[in-house]
């Protein structure tokens, strides 16, 4: 990007039908909106008292409550915030400086939170106060704060707008996301002059400590912009519609391929790939090829259209690549997932077998590590094999009759997914073959499919295997302890995941023993991918399938550290910044195997919405976190850029 202009110098002035072009701020000292030391904003510089006559159209209308009668885009109520020349000075004030004490207790309530939540700890009755709403106390129906007064109201039941509507105040603020709501207008505030001087200045300095973002801020560069800018920026601006938010047609039971290209199309990596022509369609020479329609999709989504998209031209080229998900049967959300991120990968230009960097492994490519510790003379062997996504079991709802039946089929649930490749797996093992069965390979290899001893390795994806030879040692306690975890979280699953099992006698060949032996197995994550997905195993494939109707709870904010390689070794709970992931999709399934409908919730500029094919809707977070999920998707809050 090149860099901005330098400032004009003082002697280009203009003339006066063009305005001042004056940077000087002591013409404005008695705004807070302002500051001394700041150059004019567009606001200001619109609204300066001394502007000609001549600067302002002749026409005015001076019932959208701008001054000077100036006409402005946007809610015509916001000058009684930021106005300089408004008549309620102590109102003014006293708004602009609740919105920024709001915005500054917000950050600091999702900082602590947050600690609290990694650290498990409680909070103290010193700290700041619980947000909830004054009326219900109700803490996840998107809390709004009244900025003339202190009232705290839920937007879902309705409790903020009947108290903007009964004492007659106008603005309030979304808590979660900082923005300003008018309630004259009806509507939310879009100010991008709000936004950056109150909230991303609050946000650098929570960020970056007082001390460090004061340093900062002096040594950075301003910019002032040209005349034809200001010109071009007044006369010929324009306000985009939102984008990103469409609805996809079912054409025949593709709610299990609408689900799956929705989770795509909100990857904010999958996002800035494809929207920044990293793979261009015309120069592409693969038929069929799925990164092309890809390509497709993001620019259909992106569109200014908003009536619901038919992804006509990606089920065609899916029937010629998946020859086994081709036809109107319904299929599987997860397994779909998998092979098209396979063809995907094929689609990518200089793909490759071995380290490759395509998008789909930038993405989602993880390294699973396996040790596998002789319980005879302690020999340790060490497996790594590639991952796309972790497949956890879940345990069955208990019954009152069948109580201890049930009980002992949830812990051979457990075990066996910890050793044994998932069931929708098994049954559907024969597809994925053919011409591009070695590619297959490479992303069926998924957690749930990794072999108890993990001694082999497919032709694309080699595993590497390492045997480390100790002083023969008794198992801990910690080591006896096998799948205690009865809980149904995605917490309790990925301990009982991550727990160590124990192997039998004619399970492991130990190769220092040269004799079958017991052992030790413990699976972690030795790489932890950027964007994490998991799989929730309901379906069952025994005499009869059946589908698990377990409700999982599981966290929006994720630390991984407890199951990564270096975290077991350490046994620490301290959360590593750089293992912390937010949820940003999640999958639902509905009703039987055979006959069930797929939806799904994702997030989109901080806001949730549920997509259940064509129709779309706004969702609140309880929504989201109260639904049975069947994947769940989560982003790294830290990512790791490449220079």
């Amino acid at each position: 990007m090149p860099e901005p202009p330098p400032p004009l110098p003082p002697t280009s002035a203009t003339t006066a039908s063009n305005g001042p072009t004056s940077t000087n701020p002591s013409h404005h000292t008695s705004s807070s909106y302002g500051s001394s030391s700041l150059a004019l904003t567009p606001y200001q510089f619109l609204h300066s008292p001394s502007n000609p006559a001549s600067f302002y159209p002749a026409s005015v209308n001076t019932t959208t409550g701008s001054s000077n009668g100036l006409r402005t885009g946007g809610c015509p109520h916001v000058h009684l915030i930021k106005s300089p020349s408004s008549s309620s000075k102590m109102e003014e004030g006293s708004l602009l400086a609740n919105y920024r004490a709001l915005v500054k207790y917000a950050l600091n309530w999702a900082r602590l939170s947050n600690k609290m939540a990694l650290e498990k700890k409680k909070r103290h009755r010193n700290e700041l106060p619980l947000p909830q709403c004054s009326v219900c106390s109700d803490s996840l129906s998107r809390l709004h704060v009244c900025l003339h007064c202190v009232y705290m109201g839920c937007w879902k039941k309705g409790h903020m707008r009947h108290h903007l509507k009964a004492k007659k105040h106008t603005f309030a603020m979304d808590f979660a996301r900082c923005m300003l709501y008018c309630g004259d207008c009806q509507d939310y505030i879009y100010d991008t002059e709000l936004m950056d001087r109150v909230v991303r200045l609050e946000t650098l300095k929570s960020d970056l400590g007082n001390r460090r973002f004061r340093l900062r801020w002096k040594q950075g560069r301003r910019w002032t912009p040209y005349q034809e800018e200001i010109d071009t920026i007044v006369q010929h601006a324009t306000l985009v519609s939102c984008q990103g938010i469409r609805g996809l047609c079912n054409m025949g039971n593709t709610c299990f391929m609408n689900v799956i290209l929705q989770s795509f199309i909100h990857n904010p990596l999958l996002k800035a790939y494809f929207l920044s022509d990293q793979h261009n369609p015309k120069k592409c020479t693969t038929k069929y090829c799925l990164c092309c329609e890809m390509d497709r999709l993001f620019a259909e989504i992106y569109s200014p259209r908003k009536e619901p998209y038919g992804p006509c031209h990606f089920l065609q080229a899916m029937w010629m690549s998946l020859r086994e998900l081709a036809g109107y049967a319904q299929q599987d959300a997860h397994e779909f997932f998998i092979s098209a991120l396979n063809h995907i990968h094929a689609g990518c230009k200089d793909n490759t077998m071995v380290d490759c960097q395509c998008i789909v492994h930038k993405t989602f490519a993880g390294v699973l590590q396996s040790n596998v510790t002789c319980s005879m003379c302690g020999n340790v062997t060490t497996t790594h094999d590639p991952m796309l996504d972790i497949s956890l079991g879940l345990r069955p709802m208990e019954k009152k009759k069948k109580a201890t039946n049930n009980n002992s089929n949830a812990n051979a649930t457990g075990t066996a997914a910890l050793a044994s490749p998932s069931s929708k797996q098994q049954q559907n093992g024969s597809k994925g073959g053919g011409s591009d069965s070695v590619v297959h390979d490479l992303f069926a290899n998924s957690i749930s499919s990794m072999p108890a001893t993990t001694t082999t390795a497919s032709p694309a994806a080699p595993s590497t295997t390492t045997t480390t030879t100790t002083a023969p040692m008794a198992p801990s306690p910690m080591m006896r302890r096998l799948s205690t975890r009865q809980g149904n979280t995605l917490v309790d699953c990925l301990d009982r995941y991550t727990q160590p099992e124990k192997l039998g006698r004619n399970e492991y060949v130990c190769s220092n023993c040269s004799t079958f032996q017991e052992a030790i197995k413990q699976l972690s994550i030795e790489r932890l991918p950027s964007v994490l997905s998991f799989q929730l195993k309901r379906f069952e494939h025994g005499v009869a399938a059946t589908k698990i109707e377990t409700k999982i709870k599981f966290p929006v904010e994720l630390d991984m550290t407890p199951y990564t390689t270096k975290g077991k070794k350490r046994a620490t709970n301290h959360p590593n910044p750089s293992n912390l992931y937010t949820l940003f999709a999640v999958v639902n399934h509905q009703g039987r195997m055979d006959t069930g409908h797929y939806t799904m919730f994702a997030r989109h500029r901080e806001e949730w919405f549920k997509f259940d094919d064509h129709h779309v809707t706004m969702a609140y977070q309880r929504d989201v976190l109260e639904s049975k999920a069947y994947m769940c998707f989560y982003v790294k809050k830290i990512l790791d850029y490449e220079e």
